[in-house]
């Protein structure tokens, strides 16, 4: 993974750049492709949407411009960027270093999002649900594993060898 520029380099690299145009093109855009959502699934998001705004449902076709796909890309990465810097400033408010939910939640309120708020809750808590599911399955599965490996192995031990001779010593 290529590592960001400093601002002590940028003119390091300005500089290599005019010497060598071809590295320094192919080093910036391959820092543009790392801070790209993935397409395909921006063009889904969008998609989707505009099928469902549109009245036609899930199935129906919509076009959208490649030029336009790029936009809705690019608004996206500069919303969850200014998102993020401001769930950041909120946590530091905080005092602490890990973000969690509630500073996401609490920067939407403060960006003036607030109708993102109780959707956004609602869908975190059925997320939350629904590992709470898979994790307790998960245990179970687990628990029934070793169940049944320390049945498999009493009988082993029951008809030992070692334990026949001691009881022939006897």
């Amino acid at each position: 993974m290529p590592r960001k520029a400093t601002k002590e380099a940028e003119p390091q690299a300005a500089a290599a750049a005019q010497d060598e145009p071809a590295p320094a093109t192919a080093a910036k855009m391959a820092e543009v492709e790392v801070e790209e959502l993935p397409k395909a699934i921006v063009r889904r998001l969008v998609k989707d949407k505009l099928a469902h705004v549109a009245g036609g449902g899930e199935g129906a076709e919509v076009i959208v411009n490649k030029d336009a796909m790029a936009a809705f890309a690019e608004s996206a990465r500069i919303f969850i960027h200014y998102l993020s810097a401001t769930a950041n400033d909120m946590c530091k408010e905080s005092k602490r270093q890990t973000i969690n939910a509630d500073d996401v939640l609490k920067a939407l309120d403060e960006m003036e999002f607030s109708e993102f708020v109780e959707p956004l809750r609602t869908s975190l808590q059925e997320f939350r649900n629904k590992n709470a599911d898979k994790r307790s399955e998960a245990s179970k599965k687990q628990k029934e594993k070793r169940r049944k490996l320390n049945e498999e192995s009493l009988p082993q031990k029951e008809n030992d060898p070692a334990d026949d001779a001691e009881e022939n010593d006897d």
